[in-house]
C-alpha cells in the first residue's frame, strides 16, 4: 500500500504550553480587575479557546499541509484536550457513585470529539479538506463492553477512502464501538487511558503502514530521566520495545496495551515532539 503517514497528537501538544496563551502576567492582572466569579470564569474560558484556536492553527501548518505539500494525505488521531478527560470523569464521579458503563463511556468520549472537530475545522480554515472521524466512523471494532475495551479488528475502508480522496481524516481517539448481543444494536466502546496511542498503531496496522509517529511533550526517548539527570541523560535514536520495558524507569510515552498491539502486528513507533518539528525523535523498534 502506498505511504499514509499516521500520526497521533496527544491532549498537551494539541493545547499547547500555555493553556491560556503567552501572556498569562497580563491576565492575571486582568483577572484582578474582574468584578465577580463569573466574570473571571468567562474571561479565562475565552482565553483558553483562543489558545486552543492558535494552537491547532500551529498543528495544521507546522505538521499537516507540510505533508500535503509533498502529496501526501495524513490520518492524524487526536487525543482531547489536555485535562479534558480527567474533567469529564470528575463530572461522571459527582453525578453517580456507579454510573452506568455505557453514559460513563459516551460522556468521557466527547472530550476526543470535541478536540478533533476542532482541528478539522483548523485544518478547512487553512484550505486543507479534512474530515472529522468518531471511532466508529473509523472503523474501531472492539471487544468487552463500553469501558476499557480491547481492538477486536479495524474496518478501514472509510479512512481509506477519504485518503484516497485528499481528505484528511482526523479520527478521535480512545474509542471504537461493539455490536450489543442484548439490543442487537452497536454501542459505544472506550479504550483506557492512554487509547489514542492504541487508536493509532492499530489504523497505521489496518492501512498497512510500518511506522506510525506520536507528537507529545517530549522530543523523545532518553535512557534516564533528563528531569532528573540533566546533561547527563542520551536521547536514544532507535530504541526496541523489549528494551524499553526493561529499562529501571520506563518511560511513559506510550500506552503498553498500544505497545503490545504494535509488537504483534510490525508497526513501529516514532516519539517526536509537537513543540521542535525539527528534531527527529526516538523509534521504538517493534518488529
Amino acid at each position: 500500500m502506498s505511504q499514509i503517514p499516521v500520526m497521533k497528537f496527544g491532549g498537551t501538544a494539541l493545547q499547547g504550553k500555555f493553556r491560556f496563551g503567552p501572556n498569562e502576567d497580563r491576565l492575571l492582572e486582568e483577572l484582578q480587575r474582574s468584578d465577580s466569579v463569573n466574570e473571571i470564569y468567562r474571561t479565562l474560558a475565552q482565553r483558553r479557546n483562543d489558545a486552543r484556536a492558535r494552537r491547532l492553527s500551529q498543528v495544521a501548518r507546522d505538521f499537516v499541509i507540510p505533508l500535503r505539500e509533498q502529496g501526501l494525505v495524513p490520518v492524524v488521531v487526536v487525543s482531547a484536550f489536555d485535562w479534558a478527560t480527567d474533567k469529564l470523569d470528575h463530572l461522571a464521579a459527582a453525578i453517580s457513585s456507579d454510573p452506568s458503563p455505557r453514559e460513563y463511556a459516551r460522556l468521557l468520549m466527547s472530550g476526543e470529539l470535541r478536540a478533533n472537530t476542532a482541528l478539522a475545522m483548523s485544518l478547512e480554515e487553512r484550505g486543507c479538506a479534512a474530515r472529522s472521524l468518531t471511532g466508529r466512523e473509523a472503523g474501531i471494532v472492539t471487544l468487552g463492553g463500553p469501558v476499557g475495551a480491547a481492538i477486536e479488528r479495524v474496518d478501514e475502508q472509510h479512512v481509506a477512502e477519504l485518503v484516497a480522496s485528499g481528505i484528511v481524516p482526523v479520527v478521535a481517539g480512545f474509542q471504537g464501538y461493539y455490536p450489543d448481543t442484548e439490543s442487537g444494536r452497536d454501542e459505544v466502546s472506550i479504550l483506557g487511558r492512554g487509547g489514542s496511542n492504541l487508536t493509532a498503531v492499530a489504523l497505521a496496522d489496518a492501512l498497512g503502514q510500518e511506522e506510525c509517529i506520536m507528537f507529545t511533550d517530549v522530543d523523545g526517548i532518553y535512557d534516564c530521566d533528563p528531569n532528573v539527570h540533566g546533561d547527563k541523560a542520551c536521547k536514544l535514536g532507535e530504541v526496541t520495545a523489549a528494551e524499553l520495558l526493561a529499562m529501571e524507569d520506563c518511560p511513559q510515552v506510550i500506552q503498553r496495551e498500544a505497545l503490545a498491539y504494535a509488537c504483534e502486528r510490525g508497526v513501529s513507533i516514532w516519539i517526536r515532539s509537537a513543540f521542535e518539528p525539527e528534531k527527529s525523535g526516538s523509534l521504538i523498534i517493534c518488529r
